[in-house]
């Protein structure tokens, strides 16, 4: 047997066994692995169309012990456009700032309600035109509100690290895949948010070895079904 079907057979039996796959080292990060599989909606149905829908599913690791990450400092935006949040869903690094939009032609305004402390913040009114930023350096869920349209909401998420992704849930087979890149080898907790389901589970613990593809599959539904 030469050595490229001996590696074939060896890289074929580590997935199948351990649950893992070798991966091509990373130029920022050449130790990391990444964790990735598929998100399956169980004995319900989500709304995936619309701006306000419920497609999004936020998958996210939080580590078992080591040192905390540094925060994030990249920017980002969020637009106030036909009375509507855009992105009705956001996710960001602690250390973030994000940037609000006014693409009405109509005032609008900003206010937060900080799930996990139950404060609140108004950070302001203002027209067409015209944009403010915030620095969100607490983790936690964070509901966005405009005081004027009371119809208006959106969900900002703010995580300790960067090692999360954003995905969304297909209408027909009511299913996502996900993929996290560049985390360090570690132990870690899996977790999921969704506004209106829970991961079956609530969470997972999850080795991630040095430049290995580790899977995990997922499943959300409703609360009384997630235990």
């Amino acid at each position: 047997m030469n050595h490229r079907l001996l590696r074939y057979f060896v890289v074929a039996f580590i997935s199948i066994v351990c649950g893992v796959t070798p991966l091509r080292a990373s130029e920022t990060c050449p130790d990391c692995g990444s964790v990735s599989g598929s998100i399956q909606v169980w004995k319900t149905k989500v709304k995936t169309k619309g701006a306000k829908s419920a497609r999004d599913v936020l998958v996210y690791l939080e580590p078992v012990g080591g040192e905390p990450s540094p925060p994030g400092t990249t920017q980002v935006s969020m637009d106030q456009l036909g009375l509507v949040f855009l992105p009705h869903v956001l996710a960001v690094q602690k250390g973030t700032t994000v940037t609000f939009l006014n693409s009405d032609h109509v005032d609008h305004n900003v206010y937060f309600l900080f799930e996990r402390t139950g404060e609140t913040l108004d950070i302001g009114t203002w027209g067409y035109g015209i944009s403010k930023t915030y620095q969100f350096n607490d983790p936690g869920p964070v509901i966005t509100l405009c005081k004027l349209h009371l119809e208006m909401a959106a969900h900002i998420l703010v995580l300790d690290n960067p090692f999360f992704t954003l995905t969304q849930i297909e209408e027909g087979p009511q299913k996502a895949l996900y993929a996290i890149k560049n985390v360090p080898p570690g132990n870690y907790t899996l977790k999921t948010w969704h506004k209106k389901l829970k991961m079956k589970g609530l969470s997972v613990p999850i080795t991630v070895q040095s430049r290995q593809e580790t899977h995990q599959n997922i499943v959300i539904t409703k609360t009384k079904y997630a235990k």
